[in-house]
Formats: structure tokens, C-alpha cells, sequence
């Protein structure tokens, strides 16, 4: 019985060091900061809206401190529009994950996650309301970092 109560004690024991020294290595890869998406992506999104069937491309430029400028070409129901240039704020936590607001004319709000060292991230539009639009985009010039 007391030979047991020690093994286990001691598989107890070396579990919860290995749990711990995971959990300060996985903390301690947590990299990104608004830095970590400066420059010009190339975005591609779908979804669908009260309005039908959505599709989506545009460009946005980060600026690495928390401010976007974005052009977007979309498809809703068979009808084309191109939005006029906007402006927005980001903001990116440690691990990598983005929360961002588009002014007008498009007034949205999504949250994305960073992948590929910053030269990607997929986006998903949580705006309050029906519908669902989700996306990825890749960094256009990754070579200027």
C-alpha cells in the first residue's frame, strides 16, 4: 500500500511540473504586439448576409501602431461595390490575437488571429447581427520587413 501511495504520489507530482513547465513555455512564445501587422495585406472573404450570398477582396496597410487605412471590392447578391477608402483602429494582444473596428462608410468589427510570423491572419466579422463573413489575408510585401 505504501509502495502505491509514493508512485503515485510521485506521478502526481511529475505531472504537475510538466503541466506548469508547459503552460511558462507556451507563455513565453506569446510574441505578437501591433507591431507584428505593419504594412499591406491582400484580403479575401465569404459569408453570406441578410442580403445573399457575400464575397470580398481588398487591401489594407497597418501602420504597426494600432491604426488600418482598407479598400474593399464586394459582391453581394450579384451586385458589385467598391467602398471608398476608410480608416480604423487594432489592437493585438500577446498572443496573437486581433480585435479591429472599421469607420465608415463600413463600420464593422472583427476579430483575427495572426499566423505565419505576421505575414497572414484570418479574420472573422463578429459585427452584431445576421449573417456570416469569415477570411484570410496574406501580407503583400513580406520581403520589406
Amino acid at each position: 500500500m505504501q509502495r502505491f501511495f509514493t508512485s503515485r504520489m510521485l506521478v502526481i507530482a511529475f505531472s504537475t511540473l510538466f503541466s506548469l513547465t508547459a503552460v511558462t513555455a507556451a507563455q513565453g512564445n506569446e510574441k505578437c504586439s501591433n507591431a507584428t501587422l505593419k504594412g499591406s495585406y491582400g484580403l479575401h472573404a465569404t459569408g453570406t448576409t441578410p442580403s445573399g450570398d457575400f464575397a470580398a477582396v481588398g487591401r489594407f496597410t497597418f501602420d504597426g501602431n494600432g491604426n488600418l487605412t482598407g479598400k474593399l471590392f464586394t459582391r453581394v447578391d450579384g451586385n458589385n461595390s467598391e467602398s471608398p477608402e476608410f480608416a480604423g483602429t487594432y489592437s493585438v494582444s500577446p498572443n496573437c490575437i486581433v480585435t479591429d473596428t472599421w469607420g465608415p462608410p463600413i463600420n464593422s468589427t472583427h476579430v483575427s488571429v495572426i499566423v505565419n510570423d505576421g505575414k497572414e491572419y484570418f479574420i472573422l466579422n463578429d459585427t452584431p447581427g445576421p449573417g456570416t463573413i469569415s477570411g484570410e489575408a496574406k501580407k503583400q510585401f513580406p520581403e520589406e520587413d
